[in-house]
């Protein structure tokens, strides 16, 4: 009887059949090993292939197979910590491909995808932040490593698997400092994968002028202005300044909008009472974030 298999099924057995195979393998090899059909072996091989976690290696008229560095060394059931230590040690490294590659082989695994980013991705852009501190990068070092975990944060979400549509879910992520761009596109991509039609606008901090709270407010109007349901504004920023102008810039909408607004603000120790003036919610991070949002949902939308 034919039997189906799911891309991950098919990778944990090709990834076990090669990794201690250090001549590689050929596709007859690699179905005879994993107890696959050779043509559904041979499809696989090219999704994980254009993935980047094998590569061929042409001897005559026959491919023959190897992992990608990197790909054998991830444990299954994942391990996140594993998984985030391998990461910071690939970018730290400047091992691009490589970080890319330990996300993929993650992310096309049967994995909570949420904490990829909460639990692998965030926590190294974190230690990126504490190295250049305590002087360990420089500048330039620092900018080339957080460019790079942005493009990190990208293939999570063209790799990621969202769930249905919510119907009238809408969530704005709005950076208001460089510290908090990481945190607010992650959080972007998070609510998508939960269903959420959401909008990472960027980095606004040098954007505000006395002009920008008419031009933020047109922009949701534009966006949002005959939704029904639930709107969430996310406001991550440390600085005082951009904080308070785009979360009171943000209240100011309420009730102009057909749909329930609703503010949540991420910012420093420092500025929670600042944020706690024009905001519904204090994010202490992504998933409580997230549980926040979604009780809220239920609430509004019945």
């Amino acid at each position: 009887m034919y039997r189906r298999y799911t891309l991950d099924e098919v990778k944990r057995k090709i990834v076990d059949a090669l990794q201690n195979a250090g001549t590689g393998l050929s596709g007859i090899e690699l179905a005879d090993k994993t107890g696959i059909n050779r043509m559904t072996i041979t499809k696989y091989l090219d999704v994980m292939h254009a993935m980047g976690l094998v590569k061929k290696k042409k001897t005559g008229s026959v491919n023959v197979w190897f992992l990608e560095a990197g790909v054998a060394d991830i444990e299954f059931p994942v391990n996140y910590i594993q998984v985030q230590q391998k990461l910071i040690g690939a970018v730290l490294a400047g091992e691009e491909d490589q970080a890319r590659r330990i996300l993929l082989s993650v992310l096309n695994s049967n994995v909570d995808q949420i904490r990829v980013l909460s639990d692998v991705v965030l926590p190294a852009v974190n230690t990126i932040g504490e190295l250049y501190t305590r002087g360990r990068l420089d500048k330039t070092e620092r900018t080339f490593l957080l460019n790079l975990m942005i493009e990190l944060v990208d293939l999570v979400k063209f790799n990621s698997r969202p769930a249905g549509r919510k119907m009238n879910a809408h969530m704005l992520s709005v950076a208001g400092s460089e510290d908090k761009i990481h945190l607010a596109k992650s959080a972007a991509v998070a609510f998508q994968m939960y269903g959420w039609d959401s909008i990472y606008v960027g980095n606004v901090e040098e954007q505000i002028d006395p002009f920008f709270d008419i031009d933020f407010q047109r922009y949701i109007s534009r966006i949002w202005g005959n939704s029904h349901g639930l709107m969430i504004i996310c406001i991550f920023s440390s600085s005082e300044g951009s904080l308070r102008f785009v979360s009171s810039t943000a209240k100011t909408i309420k009730g102009r909008l057909k749909g329930e607004l609703r503010i949540a603000s991420s910012t420093v120790q420092e500025l929670q009472s600042v944020a706690e003036e024009n905001s519904d919610y204090i994010v202490k991070d992504l998933l409580s974030l997230i549980e926040w949002a979604e009780h809220e949902y239920s609430v509004v939308v019945k």
